[in-house]
This record gives C-alpha cells, sequence and structure tokens, in this order.
C-alpha cells in the first residue's frame, strides 16, 4: 500500500492535518450574507420598477376617460376653468339628463344594445356547429379555417360598398335585420376559429360515452360538449358583443336616423363644430364605454370558473 510523502508513520490511509478553527468559518457565511442581500436589494428594485411601470400604464389608459367621466359631471362654466377643475364641486347628471332628452340618447343606446345582444348570441349559434363540423369531420380540411381567419382580415373599408349596392337592392338598409346579418357575417370566421381550437381538444371518448348512453349527436353536443367549452363560448361572446357596440363603419352607412347607435352619437357632437355641447359628449362617451365594461367584466368571471372546471382532467 503507498504511502504519501510527508505522511508520518503508522497514519490510516485518507488521514488528513486538522483545520484550525475559525480558518474558513467566517468567510463563507459572509459571501452567503453578501449574495442573499444582493438578491434582497435586486428583488426590492425589480418590483418597486414594475409598480412604477404599472402605475405609468395605468394613468396613461385610465386618465382620458377619468377626465371625460369627470367633464361629464361638470357644469358649463368648468369646462376651460383655469387652473383645470379635475374632480368638479357639486356633480351633476345634468348632461346625460340632456342626452337622453334632446339628443334621442335612449334610441340611440337601446339601438346599440338590442343590435349588439342580437349579433352576439347570432356569432355563437353560426359558429358553433360550423368550428365543430370542421374540428369533428375534418370539413374543408385546414384549409377552411384558415381561409375564414383570412377573411376576417379584409378591411371593411374594401366590403362597405358592395354591401351598401346589395342591401339597397334588397331593402335591407335601416333595420336592425340588416346590421345583424353583416356583424355576424364579419365575425363568424374569428369566432370559428376560435371554436375550432377548444372542441379539438374536448376528448372524444366523453362525446363517444354519451352518445352510447342513447344522446344524439346534437344533445351530445348542447349537453356535454357545451358546458365544458363554456370558457370559449364565453370569449366568442365577449369579443363578439365589445366588437359589434365599438363598429362604426357599417353602423353610419347602412343606418338611419332610426337605428342610428352610440358611436354614430359620439361622433356627431365632434364633427359639429361647434363647443356647446362638450357635456353631453362626454356623457355619451361616458355611455359607450360603460356597457362594454360591464359585458367584459361578467363574462371575465364566467370565464375564470369556465376555465378552473374545464381544465380538470380526471
Amino acid at each position: 500500500m503507498a504511502i504519501e510523502r510527508g505522511t508520518p508513520r503508522g497514519t490510516p490511509v485518507g488521514w488528513a492535518p486538522p483545520v484550525p478553527r475559525g480558518a474558513n468559518s467566517t468567510g463563507r457565511p459572509r459571501v452567503a450574507s453578501r449574495r442573499v442581500n444582493r438578491y434582497r436589494a435586486q428583488r426590492v428594485v425589480a418590483d418597486v420598477l414594475t409598480y412604477f411601470g404599472l402605475l405609468v400604464a395605468l394613468l396613461f389608459f385610465l386618465g382620458p376617460f377619468f377626465w371625460i367621466l369627470t367633464t361629464s359631471l361638470k357644469g358649463n362654466e368648468d369646462f376651460f376653468a383655469f387652473p383645470p377643475v379635475w374632480i368638479p364641486a357639486d356633480p351633476s347628471l345634468a348632461h346625460y339628463v340632456a342626452l337622453f332628452t334632446r339628443s334621442s340618447g335612449a334610441r340611440y343606446f337601446t339601438n346599440s344594445l338590442v343590435i349588439s345582444t342580437l349579433s352576439m348570441f347570432a356569432a355563437l349559434v353560426v359558429s358553433l356547429p360550423t368550428a365543430y363540423a370542421i374540428a369533428r369531420w375534418r370539413f374543408g380540411g385546414g384549409f377552411l379555417s384558415t381561409f375564414l381567419l383570412v377573411l376576417r382580415m379584409l378591411p371593411a373599408i374594401a366590403l362597405i360598398i358592395p354591401i351598401y349596392i346589395m342591401y339597397k337592392m334588397f331593402g335591407m338598409t335601416n333595420s336592425y335585420l340588416g346590421l345583424v346579418v353583416v356583424y355576424t357575417v364579419l365575425y363568424v370566421p374569428f369566432a370559428v376559429w376560435l371554436l375550432v381550437g377548444f372542441l379539438r381538444e374536448f376528448p372524444v371518448e366523453i362525446e363517444e360515452a354519451a352518445m352510447i348512453d342513447g344522446c344524439s349527436r346534437l344533445r351530445a353536443l348542447v349537453q356535454v360538449i357545451v358546458p365544458i367549452i363554456a370558457p370559449g363560448m364565453a370569449v366568442v361572446a365577449l369579443f363578439a358583443f365589445i366588437a359589434t357596440w365599438n363598429e362604426f363603419l357599417f353602423a353610419v352607412v347602412l343606418t338611419g336616423i332610426e337605428t342610428k347607435t352610440m358611436m354614430v352619437l359620439v361622433t356627431s357632437f365632434t364633427s359639429g363644430g361647434t363647443d356647446m355641447f362638450y357635456g353631453e359628449a362626454s356623457a355619451s362617451v361616458v355611455l359607450g364605454v360603460l356597457p362594454a365594461f360591464a359585458v367584459a367584466f361578467v363574462l371575465q368571471r364566467y370565464l375564470v370558473k369556465g376555465l378552473a372546471l374545464g381544465g380538470t382532467k380526471g
């Protein structure tokens, strides 16, 4: 057995001289403490920068809406006051009352609500069976779903003239039906593209088990598949409602005085060349934004619930 040089005779193999106490016992804890402090400082700086960026973004996006909201509650003498009146001392709903009485705001608001709601349900009714056919039977292959998405990318300005001529021939201008049809046709490609992804991820075995138990294909679709893909349908409904509510081009071209929407009313205040109706214009903007916020909030709650239930695998 080889013995290392410098090792006293009779010592066991692997023996090493003892290390004096205190030689390395203080250096390592100091290095570890410095690393911990440096990591904590980096975390604090990162958190501060993150919250600062979120605050800036929040002010940037919500600042204009806050100004519009307060302007709708101000009196006429506060519009051009200096220094600016950020929060009115005596908020009033007079501009909202004038909007509904003098500017026919109730009719415009009702038109937007009816058209957006009908378009949302029509998009769901049409897109669900179409997406089901593409997902289950590969109808059209992969080309059809891609082609539908490309159709959605067409600009509305390229379609408005032929649609207007066709509507004029069939007498569908200035009607709820005409707007609901055009909004449904425009939005269905995107809705189908969204739902196809949800349906392809749905286990076919669950649907087949329901059909073995006596369900028809339609009943299995309505009672088994739809509750599980509720998140996808909530997304479709949300986007359909908001897109229809905010649409302006078709609303201003294909409608008459009886069917104009809130977006048309909002722009009518800015194109009049007068500064007499800032309060009513601000009130119309607030009323034009709040329903979309409300629908997004309600559907977001159901969307999160549906994702939690549908994402469970057993």
